[in-house]
Order: C-alpha cells, then sequence, then structure tokens
C-alpha cells in the first residue's frame, strides 16, 4: 500500500471538512426543527412565532456547520465561517428559485445577515475551542 501524497491529503481532509460541516448543518436543523415542532404540537403558535423558530434552526444549522468546519481546519475562523455562510446561503437562494419558482426581496438581507453572523460566531468559537 502506498502512501497518500501532500495533495492528496489534503483533498482528503477537505472532503471531510466539507461532509461533516453539511452533516453538522442537516443535524443541527432537524434537531431544532424536532423540538419546535413537538413544542408547536402542545401549543398554538401564530404565523409570526413560525418565522421567528424557522429563523433561529437556521442559525442553529448555519452556527453548527462554521463550528465544525472551523474546528476541524483549526485556522481562519472568521474566513471559514464566512465561506459555510456564503454556501449556505447560496443553497438556500438555489432551493428557494428552484421549489417556489420566483424570488422575494422581502428577507433576503436579512437573512443573508442572519447566517453570515451565525455563520461567523460559529467560525470563531470553532477555531478558538480547545482541544480535550
Amino acid at each position: 500500500m502506498r502512501r497518500k501524497t501532500t495533495a492528496e491529503r489534503i483533498r482528503t481532509e477537505r472532503n471531510i471538512m466539507i461532509i461533516s460541516a453539511a452533516l453538522a448543518c442537516v443535524g443541527a436543523v432537524f434537531l431544532a426543527v424536532t423540538v419546535f415542532s413537538a413544542i408547536a404540537s402542545v401549543i398554538d403558535f401564530s404565523d409570526g412565532t413560525f418565522h421567528v423558530l424557522s429563523g433561529i434552526a437556521l442559525c442553529a444549522g448555519c452556527f453548527a456547520a462554521s463550528y465544525t468546519a472551523a474546528k476541524r481546519r483549526r485556522r481562519y475562523g472568521l474566513k471559514t465561517g464566512l465561506l459555510c455562510g456564503a454556501v449556505i446561503f447560496g443553497v438556500l437562494l438555489l432551493g428557494g428559485i428552484l421549489f417556489v419558482r420566483s424570488f422575494s426581496a422581502g428577507g433576503f438581507f436579512t437573512k443573508l445577515l442572519i447566517i453570515m453572523v451565525c455563520s461567523a460566531i460559529g467560525g470563531i468559537i470553532g477555531v478558538n475551542k480547545a482541544e480535550p
């Protein structure tokens, strides 16, 4: 069995970082939505409350993705967090255009701001978290 070259090791580590960040994002959003759904089945919420809870779930997913990526990368926390946020925003924008078939500028900048702030915070905390 041959040893991997440096380029192959870097490529493998990058792929593992991307996959683990995506799984952390999906897992955090799924967990938050599940908890909020359980609470909503007991308590009657207004439509505005559902928008707030979906924003919180989005924040949790962005934070988890950038935290995981920055913790694996161990450097450039703010840059990693903002890059994760940009990717998540692009995926959400593309999904909205494909599934809703329209573009709404109403919550565009608010959603962009929320995603970027939560991702940046997750990246900063992830890179500064001490190893056990």
